[in-house]
Order: C-alpha cells, then sequence, then structure tokens
C-alpha cells in the first residue's frame, strides 16, 4: 500500500533493510536538488485533503541542523516500519498520510530515520502507552513478515538508560538474534494526529544513544 511504516514488513525492513543501507552508503549532502527530494519522500495520495495530511507530516521533519557536523540528510529510508513490540501492533490501522527521511553521519552510518504517520486522533498516544507498557516486563519478542515465507527474527530488548525523554515518547534499544545481530535504538512519539518513529542504527558498534534522544527533543512542536 506505499505507507511509510508499511504493514507488518517487521524483521525484513529493520534488520535485512538495515544492513543493506548501511552497505549501500547513498548519501546527498542537503540543498542540493537530488539530495533535497530524495530525502523528503512521501506516501503519494490523489485528494487534496491527503495531500494536506502529508503536508503537516513534513512539517514534522527534523531541522536539517538537528544533528552537528558532519551529519547531513542522506537518501530516505525504504518504506516499511510495520512491527508488533512485545505483543504490540505500532501499526493497528492504515496511516491516511506518511513521510520519511534520514540523516547520516558518514557514507557508511551511524544513520537516523524518520518515519511521520498521520493517523485518527487518540490512536498515536494508545500506541505509545500501550508499547510503554509493554516494555516494563517484555525482554525478547519475535516477529516475521506477512509472506507465508518471511523468516521469523527474534530481538531481545536491552536495557539502556534514555536521558530527557518526554512523556508523550517511549525509547527502547533493541537486538536482533542471528548471524548478523543489529542494534537499534527505537522511538515511538505521539504528536496529536501524528505518530512519529525514530530508528538510529549503523553497521558496527551499537548506536550512541544520545542521537535517539536528540531526535526526539528536536521533533517540531505540532500546531
Amino acid at each position: 500500500m506505499g505507507t511509510v511504516f508499511g504493514r507488518r514488513t517487521a524483521a525484513a525492513v529493520l534488520v535485512v533493510g538495515v544492513m543493506t543501507m548501511t552497505a549501500c552508503g547513498d548519501e546527498q549532502s542537503p540543498g542540493t536538488g537530488s539530495g533535497q527530494a530524495a530525502s523528503e519522500s512521501v506516501s503519494p495520495s490523489g485528494s487534496a485533503t491527503d495531500a494536506d495530511l502529508e503536508a503537516r507530516a513534513k512539517s514534522r521533519f527534523l531541522p536539517e541542523d538537528a544533528f552537528p557536523d558532519p551529519w547531513r540528510l542522506s537518501q530516505p529510508p525504504q518504506p516499511g516500519f510495520g512491527l508488533t513490540v512485545c505483543g504490540v501492533d505500532i501499526e493497528p490501522e492504515d496511516p491516511r498520510g506518511s513521510a520519511r527521511r534520514r540523516f547520516a553521519q558518514s557514507a557508511v552510518g551511524p544513520f537516523l530515520s524518520q518515519y511521520v504517520q498521520a493517523h485518527r486522533d487518540g490512536l498515536a498516544d494508545q500506541v505509545v502507552s500501550q508499547v510503554a507498557e509493554a516494555l516494563r516486563s517484555c525482554t525478547s519478542f519475535e516477529t516475521k513478515g506477512e509472506s507465508p515465507t518471511s523468516p521469523t527474527t527474534r530481538f531481545t530488548i536491552d536495557k539502556v538508560a534514555f536521558a530527557d525523554v518526554p512523556a508523550n515518547a517511549v525509547v527502547w534499544r533493541m537486538t536482533s538474534q542471528g548471524e548478523r545481530k543489529v542494534t537499534q535504538d527505537i522511538a515511538l512519539v505521539a504528536d496529536g494526529e501524528f505518530l512519529v518513529g525514530f530508528v538510529s542504527y549503523g553497521a558496527g558498534p551499537p548506536p550512541d544513544p544520545a542521537v535517539i534522544t536528540t531526535a526526539v527533543n528536536a521533533l517540531p512542536q505540532g500546531d
């Protein structure tokens, strides 16, 4: 359906996609025509109302100077962020509008991807509160894509003290289990009609926790 978070593409996007994008290292500096267009990918729609939703979704993009040099805008992340975390579906309904962009510190990472979804009133708050409650006792979970042949991937929840997280956000670290482990810091923010997701990751050591908390606190305020 072409949405930003995507229905239940789960481990294929969050693990395989991470490794693919890290290996590619294709990035553009902000301010150039191709780089700017690529870093602000939006789900297409046909009506003026949907177009307005998408424009408002893009208004929730992090500012280009949210991170210090050498961080810069990069190619956008692949579509798809659907995931059931510790029993909670973070995309329980199809979004009405969406947008995505990505920052990179270098061609090989680390990276910070941002996803914005427009939903009915109340859904973003519901998802964030349910995930926060589930993470109080959850230490691992398994998930897979919707295809019968999709692999099942197990993630462990790693205990990390994230500083300065606002009440309308939930942040956690998870590591895929398997031959190629990937550690990611994930944040979900309830911003009125918008559910904003951040993914901080790289190909080497675990990401710096400050990256995800900086992103959450740099999010433009809603109307």
